[in-house]
């Protein structure tokens, strides 16, 4: 592509608005592309382009401010976490190595914030004025996911995930605002024949620095009672130039802690899914609610689309000794979204520690282009009830979506034909989908059971298992007691020492709010419980009790809190055991969503995106050596660069892919030969 024709592109982009962080980074990657003449990362780059700019009018042209200039002084607080901030990663020996991050991140964070605040202090000292906030930051999830195979001057993908932790509280202690992100980039790195070093790993993590350090700054910009402080700050200002004194209809300020104050406690960062900071106690006499919320869409790919059905369903706790009488559930925010939905909707009255849900329901209106927009979630009760803040969703919402999205996908759902002998006649798979519930309340997945289907035919076509030693449960063939059966005494029956056993599960999970501890749903799961889950620690005992080898889980999973859980206090996943064992050194797990989410469906592919992916990338795509064979450690590097890029540009969001072992390790789970190619 020549290069006007791209720079007429990205200037379509700067004239719509569209975030100037990613243009940036689309023109930094093409340049390092140019500069690096590797065919592979130039069309990425500018597939990336294409992607992002044909067709401006599919983006909305109001520009959003990355400069918010709020009106205060924040004192910024940088966790230890932050000063020792490193990735860990395998160079080109497999030798562990370190790439130090702590100052371009530190650096991105001062920068950026300065252009959200007013002021921003490092270390107050006496001299300086008082203070109206403080940001602390603390270092979250960090990995990289790199697959190179040996010295060579050759390029290689590589993925750096990089999360951190964010809450701005007022000079009284009081949380306002508190936020868990992650940034995922995938870029490119050289090996060299004559050396173990990798060159490029630090360009990669300078743009995920870049990126979520960005989201930290329109999180804090754009949140609504931090910019409700502002304007009030703003309103003091304009008072006392205007008369001197203060209006007497304003409210009076916050005690303001000044430099000379003993230093300020650190709010605690609550762990809630939607990052919303638990009430603070109520008065004597009231009692207390919490509620949690999930947005559903009917294609699950996480965008509103012109006349899609939607759902919201929310759980309320009341958490209070005595009865909330009038509790409803109020919905507002963009006219598109909330036109067909009738609020306030009851839930009636709750007694102390019940705990009751109701789902919203409703159709999209008319959107006449692509934008962002709101849906916010408040509770109502009567006057002897503290109600919590309301919950905020920023999604997008576009017209209808394109005709070829209801298109099957041929290029994964039409097996090859079998040739010759089976290349794994000792290995065993089983492959789960349930999609839907005998419980009507429970959500459905849309692609689980076709998912599973699909990859039992994979299992025998591109993975040569013997058809006898696949077993496939879907839907209503999927209850409690045939995961059993299957898992604790099929299982058992056809395994040796030398096979290998695949287990492959689509559908919904619940985490306890407590341990995060995972439990798969059969279909015979219902809402009020989680008495027929399976857990996953059942599932990996099932397979190392078994005489087996070694054993490879894929799982693609929707997950959300188990009933009844306090939305500020929900654990995160737990993918392992806490307790070193055996299981470890046997089971390469793959998750495909590691958060509490649900997991995003991919219309163009007819599949859930995770397994798209998993399929493509098992009839060669995930050949990254181009040796005619899929190893594991591939398919893994693979399917999370796939999956991150594409999430991000069809939905705007990631989901986090997990693969364990992982890469940075030198594990013989990540060199487990899954399809061979002529």
């Amino acid at each position: 592509m020549a290069v006007n024709a791209i720079a007429l592109r990205l200037l379509c982009l700067c004239r719509i608005g569209y975030n100037t962080i990613i243009v940036q980074q689309l023109i930094g990657g093409w340049i390092r592309c140019r500069g690096r003449r590797s065919s592979r990362c130039a069309l990425a780059a500018l597939m990336a382009m294409l992607l992002l700019s044909s067709g401006c009018q599919y983006f909305s042209p109001r520009h959003v401010s990355t400069n918010y200039n709020l009106p205060l002084t924040v004192l910024l607080r940088l966790d230890p976490s932050i000063g020792a901030a490193a990735l860990d990663y395998r160079d080109a020996c497999a030798e562990p190595s370190v790439l130090p991050i702590h100052e371009p991140l530190a650096a991105e964070l001062k920068k950026r914030l300065g252009q959200v605040f007013e002021r921003v202090l490092i270390q107050a000292g006496p001299s300086d004025a008082a203070i109206d906030g403080v940001v602390d930051v603390a270092l979250g999830l960090r990995r990289v996911d790199m697959f190179v195979v040996r010295k060579a001057n050759k390029s290689y993908p590589a993925t750096v995930t990089l999360g951190l932790d964010v809450a701005y509280a007022d000079p009284a202690g009081v949380v306002l605002h508190t936020k868990k992100l992650q940034s995922v980039i995938t870029g490119e790195v050289d090996a060299r024949a004559e050396t173990c070093d990798i060159s490029g790993l630090d360009t990669v993590a300078k743009d995920v620095i870049t990126t979520v350090v960005e989201g930290i700054a329109q999180q804090l910009g754009t949140a609504t009672k931090i910019r409700e402080q502002a304007q009030f700050k703003k309103a003091q200002r304009g008072a006392t130039v205007s008369d001197g004194s203060f209006a007497q209809s304003a409210p009076p300020p916050p005690p303001a802690v000044t430099a000379s104050r003993a230093p300020i406690a650190s709010p605690p960062v609550a762990a809630g899914m939607d990052g919303v900071p638990p009430a603070s106690s109520p008065p004597a006499g009231t009692t207390q609610l919490s509620f949690r919320t999930i947005l559903r869409d009917q294609n699950q790919n996480h965008v509103l689309e012109q006349h899609e059905r939607f759902s919201v369903d929310v759980e309320v706790t009341n958490e209070g000794a005595t009865a909330a009488d009038a509790v409803a559930v109020d919905l507002s925010g963009h006219p598109a979204i909330v036109a067909s939905v009738t609020t306030p909707v009851s839930v009636g009255r709750l007694l102390p520690g019940e705990v009751r849900r109701v789902t919203v329901e409703g159709i999209v209106g008319n959107v006449s282009a692509a934008e962002q927009a709101e849906l916010i979630c408040a509770l109502q009760a009567a006057a002897n009830v503290a109600l919590p803040s309301a919950k905020k969703f920023v999604l997008a919402i576009k017209p209808d979506a394109d005709d070829a999205t209801e298109v099957l996908s041929v290029d994964v759902d039409q097996l090859p034909e079998k040739k010759g002998k089976p290349a794994q006649p000792h290995a065993v798979a089983i492959a789960i989908g349930v999609g839907t519930f005998r419980d009507t309340a429970m959500p459905t997945m849309k692609f689980a059971a076709h998912d599973a289907e699909v990859m039992s035919g994979y299992f025998t076509t591109v993975m040569g298992i013997p058809a006898q030693k696949v077993k496939v449960m879907l839907d209503a063939k999927g209850l409690k007691d045939d995961w059993i059966e299957v898992l604790e005494q099929w299982l058992p029956k056809h395994v040796g020492p030398q096979t290998t056993a695949y287990v492959y599960v689509a559908g919904r999970a619940i985490v306890d709010h407590e341990t995060g501890a995972v439990s798969l749903l059969p279909h015979d799961a219902t809402v009020s419980g989680s008495t027929r889950a399976v857990s996953l620690a059942r599932l990996r005992r099932a397979l190392t009790n078994a005489p087996v080898k070694q054993a490879v889980v894929m799982l693609d999973l929707s997950l959300e809190p188990s009933l009844g859980s306090d939305p500020a206090r929900v654990a995160q996943p737990r993918w392992v055991s806490q307790e070193p064992d055996a299981e470890q050194e046997r089971v390469l797990l793959m998750v495909g969503n590691a958060t509490m989410q649900d997991a995003q469906a991919y219309q163009p592919g007819q599949h859930g995106l995770f397994t798209y992916f998993l399929l493509k990338g098992l009839r060669g795509a995930a050949d990254l050596d181009k040796n005619g064979s899929v190893l594991t450690g591939e398919l893994c590097a693979y399917v999370q660069r796939q999956v991150t890029a594409v999430g991000r540009s069809t939905s705007g969001e990631t989901q986090q892919l997990l693969c364990l072992p992982d890469a940075n390790g030198a594990s013989p789970l990540r060199q487990l030969p899954l399809s061979k190619f002529p």
